[in-house]
């Protein structure tokens, strides 16, 4: 899968961009705050929806306009069919967003029926809090990777987080009807009710998750063994949200049987403080070297390393998964790698049909199939680059940025 061209219309600092787009390795080089990372940020988006770096998407409309829009033509691999064409569009209407997505032309309004039609696995400095961060911040990793190639996980999320949300309004309304000892009603059945579909559902996500990880697992290893250049094994162990399997490894089986195990061991819990204590909500995982928790005693160095490798076996194993080949971005991945290594994760990014990457400068970059300069959000190709003669367009008044 690659992209043939891009175009975008007051995205960022862009009022009109139109690119077309090689296969293999390109690179957008330049000064900090230029718009490169902008470039990759607009490809996420038109692959899921949604922005990798905020979470309004106000803020990606170019600065004093109403509206942006995005478009890109995608070619996949050989005899995968014809070339796909996105447009995603959205625009200021009173205080909230109005959106619209187009394949092929067509009016599209179901997110699920987006997800798959662009592939991309995405690295920006910011993943290093997949590590660092929060439990919150892995499961939302987890939510959209797995959502992306897999459309009846996106649909189980969806209605575990209703379902988890009636169920925790229904024990807050029996903690208030205990206190102002009104009539119950007939919560014992609907609790039940709600038990049924948390755990149904939920058990759904939490095999899925576990597949994944087993699925990951050698893929990852081999490929931080590869750019690190060290035999101790790198992995990631999946801790389930389940307080009867509170801080185990998953090591196989159903989770239906244990799922609800654990809502009737939290009941007189959950009845206490109105909230769900068991479920994919609460799930984690630990990133491991060898026996080493590398989030409490890593370096800066193996963290880095430790999520570059994982974006790169992501892209491995979505190739797997899907037989189509993602395009793999990276943003500023190379600053702080030393010379082996930055060329190690370029050889991994050159065995992908198409991938981008983002630097200050062009260096370690000269066999790329293109690269270009960007300053001020206009972009050129560089004279002595391969492949430079291909068509960038910087007016806003490009006809073909009309759509």
């Amino acid at each position: 899968m690659i992209v043939k061209s891009l175009r975008l219309s007051n995205f960022r600092n862009y009022p009109a961009q139109e690119l077309h787009l090689p296969p293999g390795l390109i690179a957008f080089t330049g000064d900090n705050g230029q718009g490169k990372t902008n470039l990759l940020e607009a490809i996420c988006v038109l692959a899921t929806t949604k922005s990798p770096l905020v979470e309004r998407d106000r803020e990606l409309i170019r600065w004093h306009e109403r509206a942006a829009r995005l478009y890109a033509e995608i070619e996949l691999s050989a005899g995968r069919g014809d070339a796909r064409r996105l447009e995603y569009n959205w625009r200021v209407e009173g205080n909230s967003i109005a959106r619209e997505m187009k394949i092929g032309g067509v009016p599209q309004s179901a997110v699920a029926d987006w997800l798959g039609q662009l592939q991309v696995v995405a690295f920006f400095p910011h993943d290093l809090e997949l590590l660092s961060g929060e439990p919150e911040e892995r499961r939302r990793f987890l939510n959209l990777e797995l959502g992306k190639t897999q459309p009846a996980y996106f649909a189980d999320v969806a209605r575990y987080r209703r379902a988890l949300q009636q169920r925790n309004a229904l024990l807050r309304h029996l903690i208030d009807s205990r206190i102002q000892k009104t009539a119950p009603g007939d919560e014992k059945g609907t609790l039940g009710e709600w038990n049924r579909q948390v755990a149904g559902y939920g058990s759904r996500i939490l095999a899925a998750r576990a597949r994944f990880f087993s699925e990951l697992t050698p893929i990852l290893t081999q490929i931080h063994a590869k750019l690190s250049g060290q035999d101790e094994p790198f992995s990631i162990d999946y801790l389930p949200g389940l307080s009867i399997l509170k801080g185990t490894v998953y090591e196989g089986g159903g989770f239906s049987a244990p799922f609800h195990a654990s809502l009737e061991r939290d009941h007189a819990d959950d009845m206490r403080r109105g909230i769900t204590s068991s479920g994919p909500h609460r799930d984690d995982m630990v990133f491991k070297l060898g026996a080493m928790d590398l989030r409490r005693y890593g370096s800066q160095g193996q963290q880095r390393l430790a999520v570059l490798s994982l974006k790169v076996a992501l892209a491995h194993w979505v190739e797997q998964s899907t037989g189509e080949p993602p395009i793999l971005l990276l943003d500023d991945a190379l600053s702080e790698l030393d010379a082996t290594r930055r060329a190690l994760l370029l050889e991994e990014a050159r065995s992908f049909p198409q991938s981008v990457v983002t630097a200050t400068d062009a260096t370690f970059l000269n066999d790329a199939a293109a690269i270009y300069s960007v300053a001020a959000g206009r972009i050129v190709p560089q004279e002595n680059a391969p492949n430079s003669e291909i068509g960038v367009g910087n007016s806003q008044k490009t006809p073909e940025l009309a759509f």
